[in-house]
C-alpha cells in the first residue's frame, strides 16, 4: 500500500533521496542569478563583524555591528550614543584586530542607528 501526501509518497518522507535543504537550494539558485557577489561580499562582512567585535567586551559586542569597510575606514552601527562612545573608547583595539586581519584601516566612524536591535544570543 503506497501513501501519498501533498504529492510525495511515504518513501520520500521516510528518508529515501532525500532533497537539498531549500535554504542551501534557494542560496544556490541566488548566487547563481547574478546576486553571487553581493551573497559573498555580505558573507565576508558577517565574518569580519564577528571577528571584530571578539576584541570588544561582550556587552559592548551585542550593542554594535560592522556595516562596511574600505581601504582606511571601518564603519559600526551602535544602538544608542552611550554605546558609540564606549565603542570610540576601544577603537584602538578594533583597529588592531582589522590588521590582524589584513584590513588597512586608520580609522572608525560609528554612527548611531536608531532601529538597530540588539541580539542577545550573538556574542554570549
Amino acid at each position: 500500500m503506497m501513501f501519498s501526501i501533498a504529492g510525495q509518497s511515504l518513501e520520500f518522507f521516510m528518508g529515501a533521496d532525500k532533497p537539498a535543504k531549500p535554504e542551501q537550494s534557494a542560496l544556490s539558485a541566488l548566487k547563481s542569478s547574478g546576486l553571487g557577489a553581493l551573497i559573498t561580499h555580505a558573507g565576508e562582512l558577517a565574518d569580519v563583524d564577528q571577528t571584530l567585535r571578539r576584541s570588544l567586551p561582550p556587552a559592548l559586542a551585542r550593542q554594535c555591528r560592522l556595516v562596511s569597510w574600505d581601504d582606511s575606514r571601518l564603519v559600526f552601527h551602535a544602538a544608542s550614543p552611550v554605546w558609540k562612545n564606549k565603542l570610540r573608547l576601544h577603537s584602538q583595539e578594533v583597529l588592531a584586530a582589522a590588521q590582524s586581519l589584513g584590513l588597512h584601516a586608520r580609522e572608525i566612524r560609528i554612527k548611531v542607528d536608531v532601529g538597530f536591535t540588539p541580539n542577545p544570543d550573538l556574542m554570549a
